[in-house]
């Protein structure tokens, strides 16, 4: 009997040590992951499956590299069938990550991010609001949102420029968000209108705000 529990006793250890072990393999994924620079040439990046562990720092950081590089490509590179095979791994392993962890905004982002690249309008509006409602006060991600929506706006349905404005509201409320959200007024006329009817509805402080980023951005030049 005592032997037997001492075999037991060494089997769950060696299972212990196994996955600990394959959990640290899986937490290191990220760091060895080629450089995201050779992305470039789709060719050499087929067969990198944007691996990560079980912590969200790791998934994280896959998915930062997966919307960096998602969105260097130009239109003309997407149509390489590479080029499609390596966004849609990293809307793959973004879709993952969100089954498992739905309230994983970043991940939601880089779901919009490779959608809107391989023209899957549906799954870009519908990830871009899920986004939001998963992190509303996240406001690095909010910046990322606002310049994804912008670039993409004739794309937006209106539901989801209903969600980009709540996003918009989230950055004017703060010093760096209104910085930005001045410099994108002067720099985009299209964008002037939806944003002054949306400041014109928050407290005085925050239209004062910014209208004295804009001057200040408008000096700039």
């Amino acid at each position: 009997m005592v032997k037997q529990r001492k075999w037991i006793a060494m089997i769950c250890c060696l299972l212990i040590s196994l996955a600990s072990g394959y959990g640290l393999w899986r937490e290191l994924a990220p760091f060895l992951a080629s450089p995201i620079e050779q992305a470039l040439i789709a060719d050499g990046f087929a067969d990198e499956d944007f691996d990560h562990g079980l912590s969200s720092y790791s998934k994280t950081l896959v998915m930062k590299d997966c919307y960096r590089i998602v969105l260097a490509y130009s239109d003309l590179d997407m149509i390489e069938e590479s080029v499609r095979n390596v966004v849609s791994t990293c809307a793959r392993r973004a879709a993952d990550i969100v089954a498992t962890t739905p309230t994983d905004s970043f991940a939601w982002l880089v779901r919009a991010a490779a959608s809107v690249r391989l023209l899957a309008r549906e799954d870009f509006n519908t990830a871009l609001q899920r986004s939001q409602l998963a992190g509303p006060n996240e406001q690095w991600i909010a910046r990322f949102r606002v310049n994804l929506a912008e670039t993409y706006f004739p794309q937006l349905t209106a539901r989801t420029i209903a969600s980009e404005e709540a996003d918009l509201r989230l950055l004017v409320s703060s010093e760096k968000g209104v910085q930005l959200i001045a410099k994108r007024y002067i720099s985009n006329p299209d964008f002037r209108a939806r944003i002054t009817a949306i400041v014109e509805r928050m407290p005085q402080d925050r239209q004062i705000a910014f209208l004295r980023n804009v001057k200040r951005s408008a000096v700039k030049g």
